[in-house]
Formats: structure tokens, C-alpha cells, sequence
């Protein structure tokens, strides 16, 4: 079936529903073949039924598999009575964005006698995604030096990258992947990920990213964000039939349930290499992909979602309103970015200008002329 073919289906299943390039980068280790640890993944998956929470929120991590969120959620919900209970539904409460309800549910898990360093692992990765990670460091730093291996090390990495320290956290990016000995592609795949999303995203360094970002999906072809974030710094330096194949291998994976983000990106390439039809119906499909899911989990969605109605979903209101959603559940330096620029798009200059204002803001250079104060 042609991808034309495809996004024709879509669209007529969706009308009849109802709703420094020479830094050290290791060669890739061997691990098992990603199709064969998928197989493995979902073969365990449905042996273990009601008790694949983590498994499931595994399948959905690396392979946009949002169903597999929707059951893992439905599965921890209901079901939080015991310490280990209470610390499984904040994971799975972490994992879709729910921070406030994941520290809740960390607090009743310490009182009923949950591990102290497992409560504080979680609690630690939530204060990061928080934009308090300056908070976390010492924390981490003191782990590292009580017991230095993998899960130390790339926790510690995380928190550097979210205050900036790059090269610290790429150094011990590099000594957790050391520390790994096993044949699973997934914990490869992710601190490979983490590190380019850290040169990328961060560090504003994509020449750096781009081998990391290759090491991944050779250990994990099928990593759907990898292959994303990728075709991205492809299509930037206009290299658009790879970025346009990886894309479409991802819309194609992901079957009805589409990963939006892929089929908005691959949208407006096909409207920039002259293909009007095929690229305004995927972007249509992204669009209604991201309703669906911020139907069903509005915070785990807000800032993809906002970003999409500033480009190719053309609706700068509905970007501010989920860029302020996405700003009071975690106000990071990104949260903020993303604010400002939904504020500019809107004509909003007064709430512009409280934003650049934020300490940590990167205010545009329209700020100075707009907003006096802001230097």
C-alpha cells in the first residue's frame, strides 16, 4: 500500500469515527536484533497481562506506541494500595506528565514504607523534568560517589543536562554506557537518545547530535522519537528523501494510531517538495492523532501539541492555550520558550513580557523594542 494510499485510509477512518562532530563517540556494542527484543518485549507483555505495566510503558517509550500507554495507565490507576502499588502508578502517572499526582502518590508510598532510594529516584527524575534540577544535583552527585554504575551515572547526566553542564553530563553518559553489560538494545538506545537530545535540544549542537542519534537506532531501529529527531536535523540541512523514508517507516509502524509528530513533519515536506494533497491530508491526521491523545492524557501531549499549532497547525491561539497548560505543569527554560513564542504569535505583549522577564527566559529580539525593561 502506498503511503498516499495510507493517508487516503486515514482520513476516510477518521471522518467515519465518532470521535563537535569529533567528539568520543563509542562504537555500538552488540545487542540483540531490535526486532527479535520487540518480539521478546510483547511476548512478556502478554504473558505477564495485568502485571506489564512497566513493559508497557517500555513499548511505548521507544516505539510511540500510545495504546500501550492508554493500558498501562487504565492498569495502575485502580490499583494503588500497597507501597509498591503506589510507587508502579507514580511511574506510570510520571510517564504521562501527571507530576504533581506522581509526588503525591511518592509521599504515601515512603509513609507505607516504599524503599527510600526508590522514592527518591523517582521523585529526583521528576524535580528534572520540572525545571528543578539544580535542586537534584547534589543528590545525584552524592549517589555517584556511594555507588557508581549505570543507573548513578546516567541519572547524574540527566541533571547536568538540565542545568547545563554539557560536558559533564556527556562524560558520564559515556561512563554509564561503559557500566552496561547486557544484550537488550533498549538501555543503549535511550542513553544514546538522551545524549543526543542533550547536544541537539540543549546544547544547540545538531552536528554533534546527528552520530548519537545513528547509534541509537543501530542498536534500536524501531526507536520512534530516534528516527524523528532525527529526519529533523536531516530535512534542516536539506537532505529530504532520507528524512522523508525514516518518517514514513515511522507513520507506517505506528498503523492507525500514528505517531503525529512524524506525520505533521512528513506533511510539510511533501507540501515543500510539491505534493499539496498528501502533505496538507497528513498534517490534517496529525492534528486530529493530537486531539485524540490530548483527550486522553492533556499533559503528556501540551508542548508537542503547541509546537504543532504554531507550524503546520496553524492556530496560534490554541498553541498559547496548550503552551500555558504546559508552562504550570513544568516550568522549564523550554516550557517558557515555548510560552514566549505562542505569546509573540498571538500579539500578546504583555504576557511576552512577563515571560522574557523570567529569570532563565531567552527573551526574542523583538523583547527590547516591546518590552522596556527587558534588556
Amino acid at each position: 500500500m502506498t503511503r498516499r494510499h495510507i493517508c487516503w485510509l486515514g482520513a476516510v477512518l477518521a471522518a467515519c469515527s465518532t470521535s563537535s562532530a569529533a567528539s568520543a563517540v563509542d562504537a555500538p556494542r552488540v545487542t540483540t536484533a531490535g526486532a527479535i527484543a520487540i518480539a521478546n518485549l510483547d511476548h512478556q507483555i502478554a504473558q505477564r497481562g495485568d502485571d506489564a505495566i512497566e513493559l508497557l510503558l517500555t513499548r511505548s517509550r521507544f516505539l510511540g506506541d500510545y495504546d500501550a500507554l492508554d493500558r498501562a495507565s487504565a492498569l495502575a490507576e485502580p490499583h494503588a494500595q500497597t507501597a509498591a502499588e503506589l510507587l508502579q502508578r507514580a511511574r506510570t502517572r510520571s510517564a504521562v506528565h501527571r507530576f504533581a499526582d506522581a509526588l503525591s502518590d511518592l509521599a504515601t508510598a515512603e509513609h507505607a514504607g516504599a524503599r527510600r532510594d526508590d522514592v527518591a529516584a523517582l521523585r529526583a527524575s521528576i524535580l528534572v523534568a520540572t525545571g528543578r534540577a539544580a535542586e537534584v544535583v547534589p543528590q545525584r552527585e552524592a549517589g555517584v560517589a556511594r555507588d557508581p554504575g549505570f543507573a548513578s551515572r546516567s541519572a547524574l547526566a540527566g541533571a547536568y543536562a538540565a542545568v547545563g553542564r554539557f560536558a559533564d553530563a556527556d562524560r558520564l553518559y559515556v561512563a554509564a554506557l561503559a557500566d552496561l553489560d547486557t544484550t537488550s538494545p533498549f538501555p543503549y538506545a535511550w542513553l544514546y537518545f538522551a545524549r543526543a537530545t542533550m547536544w541537539a535540544e540543549q546544547a544547540g549542537d545538531p552536528v554533534r547530535a546527528e552520530p548519537l542519534y545513528r547509534h541509537a537506532l543501530a542498536h534500536l531501529p524501531q526507536f520512534a522519537a530516534a528516527n524523528i529527531h532525527l529526519a529533523e536535523l536531516e530535512a534542516a540541512r536539506g537532505d529530504l528523501a532520507p528524512a522523508m523514508a525514516r518518517l514514513d517507516r515511522v507513520v507506517v509502524m505506528t498503523s492507525e494510531a500514528s505517531e503525529p509528530e512524524a506525520l505533521a513533519l512528513l506533511g510539510q515536506l511533501h507540501l515543500r517538495i510539491g505534493d499539496p494533497y498528501l502533505g496538507q491530508c497528513e498534517i490534517d491526521l496529525a492534528q486530529q492523532r493530537y486531539e485524540a491523545l490530548l483527550a486522553r492524557h492533556p499533559l503528556a501531549f501540551v508542548d508537542h501539541a503547541a509546537e504543532f499549532y504554531l507550524g503546520p497547525g496553524d492556530d496560534a491561539d490554541r498553541a498559547w492555550g496548550l503552551a500555558q497548560q504546559n508552562l504550570a505543569n513544568r516550568p522549564t527554560d523550554r516550557a517558557v520558550a515555548l510560552a514566549i513564542k505562542a505569546a509573540r504569535a498571538t500579539g500578546r505583549t504583555r504576557e511576552l513580557c512577563e515571560l522574557a522577564a523570567r529569570p532563565g527566559a531567552v527573551a526574542p529580539p523583538a523583547a527590547a523594542t516591546l518590552c522596556p525593561r527587558i534588556p
